[in-house]
């Protein structure tokens, strides 16, 4: 092959390589990541109950319950009324062209300030190339289902 033939070789490959090398770079890394946000999930995430409510048929229809689910509203929302309230702070751990976050959800019961339930999760959003793409994400699994059918038990059946 001659001279020109070869640069012109290049000229037509070398962007494929670069996309090539694009592509498996953004998915070893957020392999790497979804590694990193799984082993947070399993060491530091999750669902930690402190105290069970037992709530009659009336008190949970009084709270909105549906679903065997009571509406927890966030503290600054809640109405003065309502005995439970959440809150939620979220920490980016790492933030480029994908971002790791971990946040923190607490259950308080309004009357004494008392720590119901903590629930912790981990995610990884984007990291995709091309990086305008739509991003993907993994987070951590909620195990036991919602965090409020965790922490309010409710007497009898639900209808």
């Amino acid at each position: 092959m001659s001279t020109v033939g070869r640069v012109l070789a290049w000229i037509a490959l070398t962007p494929i390589a670069v996309l090539v090398a694009g592509i498996g770079g953004c998915e070893a890394r957020k392999a790497y990541y979804d590694w990193q946000v799984r082993k947070m999930c399993d060491t530091d995430g999750g669902v930690t109950v402190f105290e069970r409510v037992l709530l009659s048929q009336d008190e949970y229809k009084a709270l909105g319950g549906s679903q065997g689910q009571i509406p927890v509203p966030r503290e600054s929302s809640a109405p003065p009324e309502f005995p439970y309230a959440s809150s939620t702070t979220d920490k980016i751990l790492k933030e480029d062209s994908l971002r790791i976050t971990r946040t923190e959800s607490l259950i308080r019961r309004r009357a004494d300030a008392k720590v119901l339930a903590r629930y912790v999760t981990y995610a990884r959003v984007g990291g995709d190339f091309p990086s305008w793409a739509h991003p993907s994400y993994t987070m951590c699994d909620l195990p036991g289902g919602n965090v409020s059918q965790q922490v309010f038990i409710v007497q009898g059946e639900v209808k």
